[in-house]
């Protein structure tokens, strides 16, 4: 069967496929036929593909072959999304993650939207412009005798990018927002996402040392009621 890549990720070696049937079909660089490229992947390339159905049901290409690789020169150019991508899966339509954060972060805050607000924030400080794998958590926190929801989102920070052609193709046209690949591929901030990533599992490891210690008291001193005959 032929179709055509509509998502890749360079650094998961994952993507999707349209086939001519206008099912989608999943793949990874594993599923590639031998001497394919799977670093030189990008979106729009026309594929062929052998169709069939991966362990957990979903539709699968094998043997991937790319049929017109000469009409991606290396000098590709991706545009950046208009705005910030915030995607529950992990792959993005009409786009291919070129930078991928090595950990996923998280912030919190009483509402979902002041929450989706500063994580994006922080993921736009560390050169993203997209946000997979969102996930939306919701606590419940008791202070001075009050309930209140905390609201705890989560999600990757990626680099999006949209090929528009080649440097040579766009000649005339305004290249002030357009860039190559490889100005996009290592973007990501990665030391401050594992500073990030970091402070979040300790600050979690914390609260858990609290509560150890806040439970071995409370036994400490219960046994000691006892022993004491409840004086």
């Amino acid at each position: 069967m032929q179709g055509q890549i509509t998502t890749y990720d360079n650094k998961k070696g994952v993507g999707r496929v349209q086939g001519e049937d206008g099912h989608i079909y999943r793949f990874t660089r594993k599923e590639l036929a031998q001497g394919e490229d799977s670093s030189n992947l990008v979106m729009e390339m026309q594929v062929s593909f052998t169709p069939s159905m991966d362990q957990n049901g979903y539709q699968q290409a094998s043997e991937l072959v790319v049929l017109n690789r000469a009409e991606f020169a290396e000098d590709s150019l991706y545009m950046e999304p208009e705005s910030f991508v915030v995607a529950k899966e992990d792959l993005v339509p009409g786009y291919d993650v070129l930078d991928r954060g090595l950990y996923a972060l998280e912030r919190g805050d009483r509402t979902e939207d002041k929450a989706k607000a500063r994580l994006i924030n922080e993921c736009t400080a560390v050169g993203a412009n997209g946000l997979v794998r969102y996930h939306c958590e919701v606590q419940l926190k008791n202070a001075f005798g009050y309930g209140f929801n905390v609201y705890r989102v989560s999600g990757v920070p990626v680099v999006l990018g949209r090929r528009v052609g080649t440097r040579a193709e766009a000649k005339e046209v305004d290249t002030g927002y357009q860039f190559r690949a490889s100005e996009l591929n290592h973007r990501l901030n990665q030391a401050q996402i594992k500073k990030a990533h970091n402070l979040i599992v300790n600050t979690k490891l914390g609260k858990l040392v609290l509560k150890a210690i806040g439970a071995l008291l409370l036994f400490i001193f219960a046994l000691g009621f006892i022993l004491t005959g409840g004086i």
